[in-house]
């Protein structure tokens, strides 16, 4: 049986981007489609029958900047997302992950760093595929010992199941998706509960703190799931953890 080869959305509107990213991550086994603008990049998601499992989009792009494509992605998809830009100023960094980037990357870099930083990414966020390591389970998603699978409704933690209500779940699930991103408060609530939520922040705290309370029972550091004020909520990226179990 071969092996799922990962597919990586280029959006640049430098050609020699294009081309040079696209043959180096073929080479290292991922599969490659590219737009040369952001309203390209939105219109080649929406065509693609199989989606991108990662975009790599460029910051300053003519007809729609990195910003929008990023926001109006957000709306409809949890696609992990690196940023490429010239621009290193930290607003510009910030923005960025408010609207929920999962990397940024600033040129010139090397090759060899981006395909990394994708690796990084789709390890973390679940995504399978022969070049991030091997595949798993489609509805299972792991981040270190956090343990999720989505068709069983099971949650573990080491092996040890922690007991959810379908609401904290399909938070914890959400935040799973993207661990060691920020989640702003407005994703979060479209996704868990509905566009109609959007704004019922009391709501979201609630069961934040309903969360973090489960997973306190079971001995985990329940900072795991940390609060950024006034933008949303960041589950840790538990890959390489050593001291968030408190037993």
């Amino acid at each position: 049986m071969t092996a799922h080869r990962p597919l990586i959305l280029i959006a640049d509107d430098e050609s020699k981007i294009r081309r040079l990213v696209g043959a180096s991550l073929e080479m290292a086994g991922f599969d490659v489609c590219t737009a040369a603008d952001g309203r390209e990049a939105l219109e080649l998601f929406e065509r693609l029958a199989e989606k991108p499992d990662l975009i790599v989009l460029d910051l300053m792009m003519p007809a729609m900047d990195g910003l929008e494509v990023l926001g109006k992605l957000r709306e409809k998809s949890a696609v992990p997302v690196i940023m490429l830009t010239a621009k290193d100023a930290a607003a510009d960094k910030m923005a960025a992950f408010r609207l929920g980037t999962d990397d940024y990357l600033t040129k010139p870099f090397l090759l060899e760093e981006l395909e990394a930083r994708i690796h990084a990414v789709i390890r973390r966020t679940g995504r399978s595929g022969a070049a991030a390591g091997g595949s798993a389970a489609s509805d299972e998603r792991r981040n270190g010992p956090l343990v999720l699978v989505a068709s069983k409704r099971a949650v573990s933690w080491r092996g040890r199941p922690i007991r959810l209500a379908e609401t904290e779940f399909r938070l914890l699930e959400t935040l799973m998706r993207r661990p060691g991103a920020v989640l702003t408060h407005e994703e979060l609530l479209r996704v868990v509960w509905g566009p109609q939520a959007v704004g019922e922040l009391n709501t979201l705290r609630v069961a934040v703190a309903r969360l973090r309370k489960k997973l306190a029972e079971q001995g985990v550091d329940p900072s795991i799931v940390s609060s950024w004020s006034g933008v949303g909520y960041m589950l840790g990226d538990l890959t390489d953890f050593t001291d968030f179990d408190q037993t």
